[in-house]
């Protein structure tokens, strides 16, 4: 009786049991997928309160960035504001031949994939140099100081901050120059020289944006573990050796994942900064696409500029998607992580 009794616990699984074999039989059958179906609703209700919090940003992008998109109709249309965007007239490729017809398009796209290179090499490494700079201060007091003056000059707006940078390097009067005369030397224009217009650019991106990036890196770096710093001290790694061989490697997914989305806008050059920099002695140098487009739109007085502009805008977007795309996978194959992935 008792080997009766035994046998049968054995043959009759436990409920739990059941449901497990159950739900392999339907995944070997065909008949559910993993993570689809009722696995996956499962899921969302036991972590229904983080979905919750993430529904209002999920309605964000809906309304006012994909719902949009329809607009992009607009450059292959002759835009007519009182026939509105689906009732504008067709017109095909023709926006997109009187963008590539024009004569300066070449040099504004060789502008803005010069800058968008130079921020990448030397804008994008900087916020990472600064937040493991950061973490190594021990002052409390004096770390939230130094925090507080690298994040000010991303609240100035570029038209002020662009003011400031004309004032410092004005020819009369600027600080630069009356240094340079104190000193015997002989006044620069700076402002009007091509061959300096990177340069000043780039400074001033530093400036402005440095502090802002070393955020992410920072909130990033919070998030190790302690325990692995107390036990490479234990070990006697020194202050360097612990940046390279934990705090870099650690924060490594993140950067990975900003260096991709950087490389993705690689034909936005930035158009505040140009704008208010720049001048029409340095447009071989700082022409950009947004600018040029810009100022095609102004001289158009509203003729087909919408549709021109929209047509650029469908341009670059192909462009950085291309990018995208490829520093995903260059990345992936690299040091195994990536963005999203695609294989």
């Amino acid at each position: 009786m008792n080997r009766r009794r035994n046998a049968e616990q054995v043959r009759s699984p436990a409920p739990e049991s059941v449901e497990t074999t159950f739900t392999v039989n339907e995944v070997r059958t065909g008949k559910v997928t993993p993570g689809k179906g009722r696995d996956l609703w499962r899921r969302i209700v036991r972590s229904r309160h983080i979905y919750l919090m993430l529904l209002p940003v999920i309605l964000f992008y809906i309304i006012y960035c994909y719902v949009p998109m329809y607009g992009i109709v607009i450059a292959w249309k002759e835009w007519r504001p009182k026939y509105g965007i689906w009732g504008s007239p067709w017109v095909g490729w023709e926006n997109f031949e009187t963008l590539f017809s024009q004569k300066l398009l070449p040099r504004a796209v060789k502008n803005t994939i010069i800058i968008s290179l130079l921020k990448l090499v030397i804008c994008f490494p900087l916020p990472i140099l600064f937040a493991l700079l950061i973490n190594e201060i021990a002052g409390r007091k004096f770390k939230k100081t130094i925090q507080t003056f690298m994040y000010l000059p991303n609240f100035i707006s570029w038209v002020i901050l662009g003011g400031i940078v004309k004032i410092l390097l004005a020819m009369d009067d600027g600080l630069i120059n009356n240094i340079i005369a104190a000193c015997g030397g002989e006044r620069v224009s700076f402002l009007t020289d091509p061959n300096a217009f990177y340069f000043i650019l780039i400074l001033s991106e530093i400036w402005k944006g440095t502090g802002w990036g070393t955020i992410i890196y920072t909130a990033s770096i919070a998030g190790i573990d302690p325990t692995l710093y107390e036990a490479a001290k234990i070990d006697g790694c020194s202050r360097g050796g612990i940046i390279f061989r934990i705090t870099f490697p650690m924060i490594m997914p993140v950067c990975t994942v900003m260096f991709i989305m950087q490389l993705s806008n690689i034909m936005n050059a930035g158009f505040d900064s140009v704008y208010n920099l720049y001048n029409k002695n340095v447009y071989d140098t700082a022409d950009i696409l947004d600018t040029y487009i810009y100022r095609l739109f102004t001289e158009s007085n509203g003729g087909n500029g919408y549709a021109l502009s929209a047509a650029v805008g469908f341009f670059k977007s192909a462009i950085n998607f291309v990018f995208l795309i490829a520093g995903n996978i260059i990345t992936k194959k690299i040091n195994g992580y990536s963005m999203f992935t695609i294989d």
